[in-house]
């Protein structure tokens, strides 16, 4: 080996060791958004009974929080610098996993019991002493099967990676809470978006003042709680922002309004129409009250 091969195959070894410095690091943050959200999420079901929030509806909940991370750290960077981002996919899935082991696991027990056992698992199995050794391994003995001429390509690729993994930030806890408990109202919703569940209401009185905005859903007190605590920080400036379906009241002339503010039912009562689609009476709700 010439001194000048032996220079870019050390040079080549240490990119490998950046390249999997930076996925153990990027790993780490990203484990430690979810699972703060996870603190969230406990706090908010921590006396709700397994009847009131069952293993299977809370597990859907948990992977919604999962599917918020995977879109902005791992989908976003993808698809904006076309790197493969292979081993936070191989994440995400395992994170996927763990959530559907928890909630099969959890047949008549609490929620906020199981999901701090999840917690402790992702945090023991995935956050904590976790070196990449066996990646690092890997890595180098695919680059070492090629020839000279192969290994300059491979280890381009391993660059384009480790640029992309510069730009990864995962989602904010408060947004992967905030998208967890929208998870919960939304499944709950029954298709009545007038006497039904499963969508928040916001009240006017007859003279177009604010009256009240409530969650009308299981644990509809608590969830307005949980979301009212994270929703400035997810950048919610307003209920009627929430990607689920919405009661608009003035008095007792109501519409219904889909997760993207299109209009589900109507009034036909013009003046009500003009006063309950109005973007400035809409501002006028920013958290939930009695």
């Amino acid at each position: 080996m010439s001194d000048t091969t032996a220079t870019d195959y050390d040079t080549d070894i240490q990119t490998i060791a950046n390249y999997v410095a930076a996925v153990v690091e990027v790993k780490a943050k990203i484990t430690t958004a979810y699972t703060a959200a996870l603190d969230n999420v406990q706090v908010a079901f921590q006396t709700a009974s397994p009847q009131e929030a069952k293993p299977d509806v809370v597990g859907v909940l948990l992977k919604s929080g999962l599917k918020t991370v995977e879109k902005v750290a791992v989908t976003a960077v993808k698809d904006s610098t076309g790197a493969d981002l292979g081993p936070l996919v191989d994440l995400a899935h395992a994170l996927y996993d763990e959530v559907d082991r928890a909630a099969k696991a959890a047949a008549n027990r609490a929620a906020a019991d199981w999901i701090s056992a999840l917690r402790a698992t992702i945090v023991n199995n995935y956050a904590r002493g976790q070196t990449g050794e066996a990646l690092r391994k890997q890595i180098e003995d695919e680059y070492k099967s090629n020839d000279e001429g192969g290994r300059g390509g491979y280890i381009g690729g391993i660059e384009n990676e480790l640029e992309a993994l510069k730009t990864v930030v995962p989602p904010a806890v408060e947004t992967i809470a905030a998208s967890m408990y929208v998870s919960w109202i939304n499944q709950n919703f029954n298709n009545d978006c007038m006497d039904g569940t499963g969508f928040i209401q916001l009240l006017f009185d007859a003279d177009g003042n604010t009256a009240s905005a409530s969650v009308v859903a299981p644990l509809g007190d608590r969830i307005a709680g949980a979301l009212n605590n994270v929703m400035a920080q997810a950048g919610v400036a307003r209920l009627m922002d929430l990607d689920v379906v919405k009661k608009v009241c003035r008095d007792s002339t109501c519409m219904g309004f889909e997760g993207n503010n299109t209009v589900r039912a109507d009034t036909n009562d013009d003046d009500a129409h003009t006063f309950l689609t109005s973007d400035d009476n809409w501002s006028k709700f920013s958290s939930f009250s009695a």
